[in-house]
C-alpha cells in the first residue's frame, strides 16, 4: 500500500521544443519525475492526447482524487486513471496526461521497493504472466534500431519513407553503439562531400534533398562496404505509409507525380529488398490494410532471408488490435510505445500477450522526446527484440541507449555475448 503525499504537473520543452508533460510525485520521503515524449507521425488508432495547457486544467481536477486514494498496486493506480477519464481512447482526460501519471507512479513503485525500474517493471510482466518468468530468465539484449536518415513526416523534405534505419548484428550493446557512430560518421562524411551542408531531423538523423525512396538505400549499402561491415550492419525501414495513402482512391503516393496500388508497391518492397536485404520492414501498409500486410508477409515468408515485418501504426500498441493482427497472420513483431495506449499497465499487457504468442517486440521512442529513459527500462525488462530511440548523437536519444548499456554492466559485468 502506498499514499501519495504530493504530486505536481508542469510543462518542459521537448527535443522539437514543443510544451510536453513532466510529473513530480512523493511519498514519504521519496521523490521521482517522469516526462514523457509525443510523435508528429501519429496513428488514428492512439490514445487522444489533449494539450498541455488543458492537461494542466485536467489534472487540477483529479488531484484530490489521487491524493485521497491508496494504491496497492501499478495495476490499480492504472485502473483508477482510466475510470476518472471514462473514455475508451483517453479522450477526456488525454493519453498524454494518464502516461505520464502512470509512469511516474510506476518510477514512485520501484523506488519504494528498492528495485530498478527495470526489475520493477519485470515483476510486474511476471505477475501478469508467470508463465513468462522461466522463458524470460535467459539474457537477451535488445538489438539497436538506429534512425540515420530522416524522411517522411520526421523531415521538412526528403523522400516519403519514413525511416532509414541501421540494425548493427551484435548483442553486445557497447559494440552496437560504437558501429552506428563509426557508420554515422561516415555518412555525415557523405552527405557534407555530396551535398555540401548536414541538416537534421526529427529524430538527430540527416536530411537527404532527394525525393527518390531508393536513394537512402543506395548510400547505406556504399557506406556499409567502404567501412567493410557487411556482416554487422544490416538495414530496416519504417515506411509508415498511412502518411502517404489517399483514402479516396485507395492509392499510394509515394512520390509526387506517382501513385502506386497495394499490389504495385508490394512489388516495390519485393524487389528492393532483393538489392538491399531487409532486416525488418515496418508500417509498409496503411493502417487499416490489413490484407496488404497479411500478402507481404506472405510474399516474405515464402522466401529465404525475408524481412520481419512489423506493425506500428496498425496495432497501436493496443491489445485488441495485436490479437486482430494475430489472428489475421498480419505481422511478426510489432513496435511498442507507451504513448499509444496511455498507461504503463495497459503497455505491460500488451507485451505479455505478444510475447505469449511469438510475436517480437521492438520498444520505440517518438520523434519529440525528453531526457526519460523509461523505454529503455522497458525494453530491458520485457525482453524485448528491438529497442528504437532515434540517430545516437542527441541527449535525448543517447540517454536511452546508454541506459541499457548500464544496465548490461551492471548485471553482466563480464558477460561476452
Amino acid at each position: 500500500m502506498i499514499k501519495i503525499d504530493e504530486i505536481k504537473l508542469q510543462t518542459i520543452l521537448d527535443s522539437r521544443g514543443e510544451k510536453t508533460l513532466e510529473a513530480f510525485i512523493k511519498s514519504g520521503d521519496i521523490e521521482v519525475v517522469s516526462s514523457i515524449p509525443k510523435g508528429k507521425s501519429r496513428g488514428k488508432k492512439e490514445a487522444f492526447l489533449i494539450d498541455t495547457e488543458i492537461a494542466l486544467k485536467k489534472f487540477e481536477k483529479i488531484k484530490e482524487s489521487l491524493l485521497k486514494q491508496d494504491f496497492c498496486s501499478q495495476e490499480e493506480f492504472d485502473d483508477f486513471l482510466i475510470q476518472l477519464d471514462g473514455t475508451a481512447n483517453k479522450s477526456n482526460l488525454g493519453g498524454n496526461l494518464t502516461l505520464v501519471l502512470s509512469q511516474a507512479f510506476s518510477r514512485l513503485m520501484a523506488k519504494k521497493e528498492g528495485l530498478e525500474l527495470w526489475q520493477y517493471l519485470e515483476k510486474e510482466i511476471f505477475s501478469l504472466a508467470p508463465d513468462l518468468k522461466e522463458k524470460n530468465l535467459q539474457v537477451f539484449v535488445p538489438y539497436f534500431f538506429f534512425n540515420l536518415i530522416n524522411a517522411g513526416k520526421h523531415a521538412s523534405f526528403g523522400p516519403r519513407f519514413q525511416e532509414y534505419l541501421i540494425v548493427p548484428q551484435v548483442k553486445d550493446p557497447v559494440y552496437s553503439l560504437s558501429l552506428a557512430k563509426e557508420f554515422f560518421e561516415a555518412l555525415k562524411n557523405y552527405f557534407k562531400k555530396n551535398y555540401q551542408k548536414n541538416e537534421f531531423g526529427d529524430e538527430g538523423g540527416l536530411l537527404i534533398p532527394k525525393t527518390d525512396f531508393e536513394e537512402p538505400l543506395k548510400i547505406y549499402f556504399q557506406i556499409r562496404k567502404d567501412l567493410h561491415l557487411e556482416d554487422k550492419i544490416g538495414f530496416a525501414l519504417d515506411v509508415a505509409a498511412s502518411s502517404f495513402y489517399n483514402q479516396k482512391d485507395e492509392k499510394y503516393y509515394l512520390e509526387k507525380d506517382k501513385n502506386f496500388s497495394q499490389e504495385e508497391l508490394a512489388q516495390i518492397y519485393k524487389k528492393i529488398n532483393s538489392s538491399y536485404w531487409f532486416f525488418s520492414l515496418e508500417d509498409p501498409f496503411e493502417e487499416n490494410d490489413w490484407l496488404g500486410f497479411k500478402k507481404i508477409r506472405e510474399i516474405f515468408t515464402e522466401e529465404s532471408g525475408g524481412p520481419l515485418i512489423i506493425g506500428d501504426d496498425l496495432t497501436a500498441t493496443n491489445l485488441l488490435l495485436v490479437k486482430k493482427a494475430i489472428e489475421a497472420r498480419a505481422i511478426d513483431g510489432l513496435i511498442i510505445k507507451p504513448t499509444q495506449i496511455g498507461t504503463v499497465t495497459e503497455t505491460l499487457k500488451t507485451i505479455v500477450f505478444a510475447q505469449k504468442n511469438d510475436l517480437k517486440i521492438i520498444v520505440s521512442h517518438r520523434s519529440a522526446e525528453t531526457k526519460d529513459d523509461f523505454v529503455a527500462d522497458l525494453a530491458w525488462a520485457s525482453r524485448a527484440f528491438g529497442l528504437k530511440a532515434g540517430a545516437p548523437q542527441p541527449e535525448e536519444r543517447m540517454v536511452k541507449y546508454n541506459r541499457i548499456i548500464n544496465i548490461f554492466n551492471s548485471q553482466f559485468p563480464i558477460l561476452k555475448l
